[in-house]
């Protein structure tokens, strides 16, 4: 910011001088009203027409967690062609069309080989060809000698009519509300299992590209299962800290879409804390006199003792003691 001189730069002492703060006033204001996004804060929605799938658990025990298993999602693209007319020597822009960009969707190639199951089932939907491939003559050099000698289906005669996904939806989450990009009638024009590698120790993941037709908006606030599927299962509904208050306690809090508030004393386990420290800074491990501080056996070797134990050498009292002389009183 450049210098700009004013009334307090002067020589008087009570005028306190500090920086300015536009970005504070700007993004922190109005409970960071006008604060950027974080990119992690997202949610994934499939659904998945249920007449489509070869096999039912992929949708009615696994829904939600193929929501979770995104690893990034790019939004909505569009490109808008135009084109300049001449009006008389005047230049006028007029739009012709526009078209939406491909969005790009990595999931985890997760253990269980979910996100693996929801691209069979997909291609098995679509295309005969990997159900034709486990007949043995289906592939066969000979195999176009007639349509009587070999009756497979090939390519898209897999009569499949109704779409695969009814709806992709991503969720923007911020200050527990969402803006959500709802995907119609998308369809997967990319697939990319990766690569495997013995030179990597990354972990491995999918590719998906998604053609659609069009794009709607929404907006809310987040509740349990709104954006769909979210907060439903693997959600930790531990609460946690968030301030500690002027009478020693710490405020703790449900999730984003709890009501319910929890107060745990704080000062009883400082306390604590702290006597356990100081006892254990302040307790001296002398040696020869008194009693021993420590439970020890450095070498390792079988020490017999009073309790029973073999191998270790217990806290005893030593044989060093003071006789008290008597005096009179007075002397």
């Amino acid at each position: 910011m450049a210098f700009t001189p004013n009334q307090f730069l002067n020589n008087n002492s009570n005028v306190l001088m500090r920086d300015q703060q536009h970005a504070a006033r700007v993004f922190v204001d109005d409970q960071f009203r006008l604060a950027p996004k974080h990119k992690f804060l997202f949610h994934v929605a499939f659904n998945i027409n249920i007449g489509a799938l070869r096999n039912i658990d992929l949708v009615q025990r696994h829904r939600n967690e193929i929501n979770m298993l995104v690893k990034s999602c790019s939004l909505p693209q569009f490109s808008i062609t135009a084109e300049t007319l001449n009006q008389y020597n005047r230049k006028k822009n007029v739009q012709t069309t526009h078209k939406h960009n491909p969005v790009e969707i990595n999931f985890h190639d997760d253990n269980m080989g979910i996100i693996n199951q929801l691209w069979q089932n997909y291609y098995k939907y679509y295309y005969a060809d990997p159900i034709s491939a486990e007949d043995t003559n289906a592939y066969r050099r000979n195999a176009t000698k007639n349509y009587s000698f070999v009756n497979n289906s090939y390519g898209l005669d897999n009569g499949s009519l109704n779409p695969f996904f009814n709806y992709i939806t991503i969720y923007q989450m911020a200050r527990h509300e969402y803006v959500s990009y709802k995907l119609h009638n998308p369809i997967i024009t990319n697939w990319n299992h990766n690569k495997v590698d013995y030179g990597q120790t990354a972990v491995h993941d999918n590719q998906m590209q998604l053609a659609y037709e069009a794009v709607s908006y929404n907006t809310g606030e987040i509740t349990q299962g709104d954006p769909e599927g979210f907060g439903l299962e693997h959600y930790d509904l531990s609460p946690s800290p968030l301030q500690v208050g002027d009478s020693g306690s710490i405020t703790t809090a449900q999730p984003t879409f709890g009501n319910s508030n929890t107060t745990i004393n704080s000062t009883s386990i400082l306390e604590n804390v702290s006597k356990t420290v100081n006892g254990y800074q302040n307790t001296p491990f002398k040696s020869g006199t008194g009693l021993t501080s420590i439970i020890t056996n450095p070498n390792k070797t079988s020490v017999s003792s009073i309790t029973g134990l073999q191998g270790f050498t217990f806290p005893s009292a030593t044989t060093d003691t003071t006789v008290a002389q008597p005096r009179k009183s007075g002397t």
